[in-house]
């Protein structure tokens, strides 16, 4: 028999009424002879919810405390879901992450899958009953209930297919990923097919739709992904190791960080190895980073990291520049098609406009640029670079 996990995100479950829906679909995979494993996340923004409540009662937390606290929110919808599934007379089984078997390491509330021992999980299938899992949380080395950070219900679905050697669907709500983010460019394609690296690239670049871990994960054993809308019978975006465009030389997105703020160190007291390693510490994630022979630094933040920062850099002299995004073009061309990098520092000379930082990678370069240059450069990379065709 044929088995697949199917993941849904907080808005495709985010009311009863979507909760039905989601049972439908369910349905209607098993009406195709499918062994389903179901994945959820919490109700819509329940997440956010609890952590206000949490933060009402105190500045600081147990990270302990809070993964008890925001596992909840994933069991509320497992919970929901197989009395929706009862509901259409299948066979349900709720479980949690740790009653799923997903092991896991690391501090808390950004937990690692170390394993998922299968038995119990096939012993549900054989038993011809849809699986739902709680997503985003597992269980550590000393009984402590963990979750796995931002996004981690996508890694749980990748991790369980890679366990049970099947494929994985997103459901989410959008039809797919897109060359350019849909809400800012009306006119935006789907892409019918990407490989891991052009996904993980748009992962890591801004596209929010799929979370950078879960396709490491899946590149890494193989697994076939789609992403796809939760409720319309169209088919999404498939990733795979080789697409069938694979010898064409293409960019096929353009993808924009918001929020980014540059930080300038004049003459680093320390080494830069101790000060990232500090950052590192208190989960400020650094980004594009320059120096100079002075011992001048540049790196760029996200702007919710600001506190910490002046916390961590309380002994040197910084200077912060914000309103800025980080606007990428990426694509296999970059590494097969001569000129790219020519022709998009090219655009910016021509429209008169500059940037403060730019980086590269095998298939992608990124631009640190004022926010509000962002759409004349955007729509000037998908014109210049066919894009969006």
């Amino acid at each position: 028999m044929k088995r697949i996990v199917m993941k849904f995100g907080g808005t495709s479950v985010e009311s009863i009424e979507k909760m039905k829906r989601v049972a439908k679909r369910i349905e209607e995979k098993k009406q195709e002879g499918y062994e389903v494993v179901v994945v959820v996340s919490a109700m819509g923004k329940q997440t956010d919810e609890l952590v206000r409540k949490a933060f009402e009662i105190s500045k600081d937390p147990s990270d302990r405390e809070m993964d008890v606290l925001l596992s909840t929110g994933e069991q509320q919808s497992m919970a929901f879901l197989v009395m929706a599934l009862h509901e259409l007379n299948l066979k349900a089984i709720s479980l949690t992450g740790w009653q799923a078997g997903i092991k896991t390491t690391g501090s808390h509330q950004k937990n690692r899958i170390a394993s998922i021992p299968v038995e119990r999980l096939e012993e549900h299938l054989n038993n011809g009953e849809v699986v739902v899992v709680a997503g985003f949380q597992g269980i550590n080395e000393y009984n402590d209930i963990t979750t796995l950070g931002r996004g981690g219900s996508d890694t749980s679905a990748v991790a369980l297919a890679v366990s049970l050697k099947c494929s994985v669907e997103i459901n989410t709500d959008v039809m797919g990923i897109y060359s350019v983010d849909p809400r800012v460019f009306k006119n935006a394609r789907k892409l019918d097919e990407l490989t891991y690296d052009e996904t993980l690239e748009m992962a890591s670049l801004g596209a929010s739709v799929i979370e950078p871990r879960s396709v490491e994960l899946a590149s890494y054993y193989n697994v076939p992904m789609e992403i796809r809308h939760s409720f319309e019978n169209q088919s999404g975006t498939r990733i795979m190791r080789e697409t069938s465009m694979l010898e064409e030389t293409r960019l096929s997105n353009v993808s924009v960080v918001e929020d980014v703020v540059i930080v300038n160190i004049t003459a680093l007291q320390t080494q830069p190895a101790q000060l990232f390693t500090e950052l590192a510490h208190v989960g400020i994630n650094v980004d594009v980073i320059s120096q100079n022979m002075n011992h001048d630094i540049s790196f760029t933040i996200n702007k919710q990291d600001i506190t910490r920062l002046e916390k961590t850099l309380k002994d040197e002299t910084f200077t912060l520049k914000d309103g800025l995004v980080k606007l990428s073009i990426i694509g296999n061309a970059m590494r097969t098609q001569p000129g790219v990098a020519a022709r998009a520092y090219e655009i910016f000379s021509e429209n008169e406009i500059s940037f403060y930082q730019v980086s590269t990678s095998e298939i992608s370069i990124s631009f640190i640029i004022d926010e509000n240059h962002k759409q004349i450069i955007m729509e000037k990379m998908i014109e210049v670079f066919n894009i969006n065709n």
